[in-house]
């Protein structure tokens, strides 16, 4: 059980936000079973769980930014500290990932280690992949942080915003659709979320704000309702495929999906408590800290739970009612036994080079 000092060094707001990501990514995952279902038939449904889900890593580049940044330690000491609780689950869950696929998938090619080192063996290594290096150019973007104030980052801010409308330029705007030759294409990366979550923890949108208030109003209806809308019913008429519409909504660099992490993380940062209260509220106190501590791990072995616990458990007999309640019934399952497997493993030497800390 933590100490009340640990407590008071965490944030609770970013704690309740790291879990409702990784719940959120699980969410993203599960409709993998119900594929045909979920990418072939047009349905309202399908759209509106894509609109509500796809946010889910882009809150963990928040969250980064929001706690390192601005880096004040050494940046030797900063390599060290981080990257010992992510690059060594990192190498432990990749030989997980490709014993799975040696022994239990038979889908293993020596040319998954022949491109081990840039592309992950699982998919949802990507992330862990980015955050590192990320981490390793976060010491340099402090510097630059500095040097260009609150002002400069709002303009980087603008602009990385204005980049979001580029997976909508297809169908209408067909001839800009390619990030290469778009004028905000330089501009279209995960850092822009990084910076995002620094500048709401330091400085904080004026979401709840009578001044501003309506303003960001707007801009989370027009990002998350009216620019998917735009794309199913508008873009819709030139011949784009269902599948085309969904990888919109979910590219993560999308204006529905930047409007979303916002508005989250502006919702959990407003409402949360500023301090955990063991006194008045203990379970809040106890819980929460564990369940964000362990969000790494979940996030690791999700898939290997989903696969091979999940799905068959659920799939015979969930599908026969919605393939969104499948989708609901398998994340709250999968979430809850990827806990257990996690505090399990917690209580073995060196757990946090598996699961991280």
């Amino acid at each position: 059980m933590m100490t009340q000092a640990q407590l008071q060094r965490r944030i609770p707001y970013l704690d309740i936000l790291r879990v409702l990501a990784c719940f959120l990514v699980i969410l993203i995952h599960t409709p993998i079973r119900p594929y045909e279902i979920y990418y072939n038939t047009p349905s309202v449904a399908g759209a509106v769980y894509t609109v509500l889900v796809a946010v889910n890593c882009n809150l963990f580049f928040m969250i980064t930014g929001a706690l390192l940044l601005p880096v004040t330690m050494p940046t030797k000491k900063f390599f060290k500290r981080r990257l010992r609780v992510v690059f060594f689950p990192l190498i432990v869950w990749t030989l997980i990932y490709l014993c799975e696929r040696a022994f239990l998938l038979h889908c293993f090619t020596p040319r998954l280690l022949t491109s081990i080192l840039f592309h992950p063996v699982e998919g949802v290594l990507w992330y862990v992949y980015v955050l590192l290096v990320i981490y390793f150019t976060l010491p340099l973007v402090s510097k630059c942080i500095a040097a260009i104030g609150k002002r400069g980052v709002e303009i980087v801010l603008v602009l990385w915003v204005l980049s979001s409308f580029i997976p909508y330029q297809h169908g209408v705007f067909i001839e800009a659709a390619h990030y290469h030759d778009n004028m905000f294409g330089a501009f279209s990366n995960y850092y822009g979320y990084v910076l995002l979550g620094y500048y709401m923890h330091h400085y904080g949108l004026p979401v709840f704000t009578r001044k501003h208030g309506w303003k960001f109003g707007l801009f989370f209806i027009f990002g998350i309702v009216i620019m998917p809308l735009f794309e199913f019913l508008v873009q819709g008429h030139f011949h784009i495929t269902w599948q085309e519409h969904l990888d919109t909504l979910t590219t993560d660099i999308s204006i529905n999906n930047v409007a979303m992490a916002a508005l989250l993380f502006a919702l959990v940062q407003h409402f949360a408590p500023k301090q955990y209260d063991r006194k008045n509220h203990p379970g809040t106190a106890t819980w929460w800290p564990r369940l964000s501590m362990a969000t790494f791990g979940i996030y690791l072995s999700q898939m290997i739970v989903l696969r091979h616990i999940v799905w068959p458990m659920t799939y015979p007999w969930l599908c026969r009612v919605h393939w969104v309640i499948d989708c609901l019934v398998s994340g709250v399952l999968a979430f809850v036994i990827c806990l257990l497997l996690v505090l399990l493993i917690r209580r073995f030497p060196f757990s946090k080079y598996i699961v991280g800390k």
